[in-house]
């Protein structure tokens, strides 16, 4: 036996079903940090928009500190810099890496220092994908982005 859907039931599964194709157009892989001793991390991640449209990383949240915002590091005249994102910007059929000395999420006012061999779980939301939780590997103070890989 079939079921009859009401119009607002039919518009309210392709709402669900468009929901859900967007949040499949973004993978992250390699997310990763270095344990800390202080306060502040930074997490690095490889993030790819296999989709035909751009999508743009506007926020960033996790349990294990304070804050957590988009940051780049750059040289500015031989001085090394560090300056907030409001967004990174994730155009239709590629890929962003974050990692150290470039792009990353900053973590402020950790709650306790970041553990070799630990993980953590991390929010990041997207402008058209939404919303994707990720677990953060935690990887050695030392690490660089060949090693997380």
């Amino acid at each position: 036996m079939f079921k009859m859907l009401s119009l607002p039931g039919f518009l309210m599964l392709g709402f669900i079903a468009t929901a859900a194709a967007q949040t499949t157009t973004i993978q992250i892989d390699h997310c990763w940090a270095r344990a800390s001793v202080t306060k502040t991390g930074a997490v690095y991640m490889t993030i790819k928009n296999t989709g035909n449209a751009d999508d743009r990383l506007v926020a960033v949240a996790t349990p294990v500190a304070d804050r957590a915002q988009l940051h780049i590091e750059m040289n500015d005249n031989g001085i090394m810099k560090m300056r907030p994102l409001s967004a990174i910007d994730v155009k239709a059929n590629s890929t962003v890496s974050l990692v150290p000395s470039g792009m990353h999420v900053m973590l402020i006012g950790l709650k306790r220092p970041l553990k070799e061999g630990r993980s953590f779980p991390m929010t990041l939301t997207f402008e058209k994908a939404g919303t994707l939780h990720v677990t953060v590997a935690t990887q050695k103070a030392g690490a660089t982005n060949d090693m997380a890989m």
